[in-house]
């Protein structure tokens, strides 16, 4: 892997999408936001909302280097598999503070501690993808990125209209 330059246009596009997708649904109540977007403040539709922010910054990417890329394949499967990781990556960062009983009393503070733990994951995020798209993937492995992505998308999609409630507090069950 060679050393490159770290893509902060990546983090802050992906920062301001994320923030554009917090406040979309309320502002354009319509199916593309009620999919992509938050209707409520639970952990799921922050976290759906780091998926397809990410998702979507990365298609531009995508197009705009496509002709430059070594591996179309590479550069797919790193960034599925990223883009399926790093909210639950980012998640962890936010719940530290209540399992260590820190209390943000003054909404401000909540506020900025959220937007740094949302900055720590997409930072955390464009650091695996610069060490995953170097790797040449085995089909076996290709596959199961698939398989994690295509279970990410469907479920943030489905989720999006019958939200399990609560999210991380009810057992798994049928």
């Amino acid at each position: 892997m060679n050393p490159k330059r770290f893509s902060w246009w990546k983090l802050v596009a992906v920062w301001a999408l994320f923030l554009v997708l917090h406040f979309s649904y309320e502002t354009f109540p319509n199916m593309l936001f009620k999919l992509i977007g938050e209707e409520g403040e639970t952990t799921f539709f922050h976290m759906k909302m780091l998926f397809f922010a990410y998702l979507l910054v990365s298609i531009v990417e995508f197009v705009a280097r496509r002709k430059t890329l070594v591996s179309t394949s590479s550069f797919a499967s790193s960034r599925a598999l990223v883009s399926v990781a790093y909210p639950w990556l980012t998640i962890t960062i936010w719940f530290f503070a209540e399992a260590v009983g820190l209390t943000m009393h003054n909404l401000a503070v909540e506020l900025v501690y959220a937007n740094l733990a949302t900055l720590l994951g997409i930072y955390m995020a464009l650091l695996m993808e610069e060490f995953l798209g170097g790797l040449d993937f085995r089909p076996s492995a290709k596959a199961m990125i698939a398989l994690v992505f295509a279970c990410a998308l469907l479920s943030y999609t489905a989720f999006s209209f019958t939200t399990p409630q609560p999210f991380f507090t009810t057992p798994p069950g049928f």
